[in-house]
């Protein structure tokens, strides 16, 4: 019989294996970069860990809705600068029927173009971004507005509808950033009859008037026309505050999600040379384990012959 060194053994054998252990796993940390790879790795960390995450990902989630909204607010902007545009050109025209020398056949020709004009302010109206109509508020499947030459203005207002379209910022803070092609271009008063400012009625009573050869009437257009170049400014107003907002909202968000990745990394992120370090500690150990086990391995085999 040779001593009983099992015991002994098994106790290097089973340091060896933790050794192994501990070297695979600062081995992994190393080469991925993360320390906690799963929770066993920090328990006393990983709830955090895993809210920041969730905090990231949401924050993602807040800037991509803010950039999806961002490009609403800009077409938008870029829609109601055309619209304006449309309408000094209509005031130009208008100046030019409204002079005393300007013959039937001149305000025919005059008419023409506003026609034209007539078609791009309700096309304006109809702007749409990836298949949305951005003005026709809370049903925007469809445009509100379309052309109708036996309406009173010109158009055909589809349906009624409301702009409650916000955007929430990393707060939670809602940001309003749409309107309806009524509120910008027909504007009513309380008895539904068109308001000041109203850009279709305006640019029809024109369109009229220079068909009718009426010089009253294409001077009553020349201030209705001025009118509503003001009131869809006014309007462009609203954009210009949603985009600035947005900006606003998107640079905090950014800020936000840098702090809160660099605080995930502090917890999760491994530090490098320390884990250099402590790899080569564990290597040592390893070596000097083999080392000792082997010492073990000879002095059984002595013992066996021996006995």
């Amino acid at each position: 019989m040779f001593p009983d060194i099992s015991g002994s053994t098994m106790q290097y054998l089973a340091n060896l294996n933790r050794i192994n252990n501990n070297i695979n796993q600062t081995s992994s940390q190393i080469s991925s970069g993360s320390r906690v790879q799963q929770a066993s790795d920090a328990p006393a960390e990983i709830g955090e860990i895993l809210q920041l995450q969730a905090n990231i990902g949401a924050n993602q989630q807040v800037q991509t809705n803010l950039s999806n909204a961002n490009a609403e607010v800009n077409s938008a902007d870029s829609a109601l600068q055309t619209a304006i545009s449309i309408l000094q050109q209509a005031q130009s025209l208008a100046s030019e029927g409204a002079n005393s020398s300007a013959t039937a056949a001149q305000r025919a020709i005059l008419a023409q173009q506003v026609s034209g004009l007539q078609s791009e302010l309700i096309a304006t109206s109809q702007t749409q971004l990836n298949g949305m109509f951005i003005f026709s508020g809370d049903q925007d499947g469809g445009p509100q507005y379309q052309a109708d030459p036996t309406a009173a203005n010109g158009v055909q207002q589809l349906f009624t509808t409301s702009a409650t379209r916000t955007i929430k910022d990393t707060s939670g803070t809602s940001i309003a950033v749409a309107l309806t092609a009524q509120q910008i271009f027909d504007p009513r008063n309380s008895d539904s009859t068109p308001a000041t400012g109203n850009a279709f009625t305006a640019i029809n009573d024109l369109l009229t008037s220079l068909q009718n050869n009426d010089q009253a009437g294409i001077q009553a257009a020349v201030g209705e026309l001025s009118s509503a170049n003001t009131y869809v400014n006014q309007q462009l107003t609203f954009y210009g505050e949603a985009e600035s907002r947005i900006t606003d909202a998107t640079n905090l968000a950014q800020k936000f999600q840098t702090q809160q990745q660099s605080d995930l990394s502090q917890l999760r992120d491994t530090d490098e040379a320390s884990a250099a370090v402590t790899l080569s500690q564990e290597q040592v150990q390893q070596q000097a384990s083999i080392s000792v086990e082997s010492n073990i391995l000879q002095m059984r085999n002595i013992f066996y012959y021996i006995a």
